[in-house]
């Protein structure tokens, strides 16, 4: 049988309890989370592309991380318009780490993702981690920051859909 490969990151569970703790901080977890398949499928995607493009970095600034989550909060905008129009993600890289990245969404969506605190609340909890005594050691940052980019992600598609669903859009 084959030895288990597997290990076990408490700093990568750390670092999505920093940003499900900015979601409850910006009123984002009123309510049961939002999910779909597409969704996931979705953040794979987008996660691959961003991991792929920042994987040789060995730190970031607090410029560049927040980015880096503004970036991802505006994509799951994105991807919710998407969903909501039937139309497939096509995930570009602009703005993901120079704070320049577009809201490419419904009306209603951008003007709500723009005045939201969500994404710098987050930004702030990854980095306030990292800079921490609970920080994990250096061959586990990359995974710390998948991670939190990952619940930014989520729980920004979940902000999306109930910002719609509070608008009368019925999901089709």
């Amino acid at each position: 049988m084959p030895e288990n490969t597997f290990s076990r990151s408490i700093a990568a569970q750390n670092a999505g309890r920093c940003v499900i703790d900015a979601a409850r901080k910006s009123g984002l977890l009123d309510k049961p989370v939002a999910v779909a398949p597409e969704f996931a499928e979705s953040e794979k995607k987008l996660l691959i592309q961003i991991l792929a493009e920042v994987k040789d970095r060995e730190s970031f600034s607090t410029d560049e991380i927040a980015s880096l989550f503004n970036f991802v909060f505006a994509k799951s905008a994105e991807t919710v318009t998407n969903f909501a129009n039937h139309r497939p993600d096509e995930f570009d890289l602009m703005g993901l780490l120079d704070g320049k990245a577009p809201i490419c969404a419904e009306e209603k969506l951008t003007d709500r993702f723009k005045r939201s605190d969500f994404a710098g609340n987050a930004a702030q909890n990854f980095w306030d981690f990292m800079q921490s005594a609970d920080a994990p050691a250096d061959e586990e940052n990359f995974l710390a920051l998948a991670e939190a980019l990952k619940w930014c992600f989520r729980l920004g598609c979940h902000y999306a859909v109930t910002i719609l669903e509070e608008n009368h859009y019925v999901f089709v």
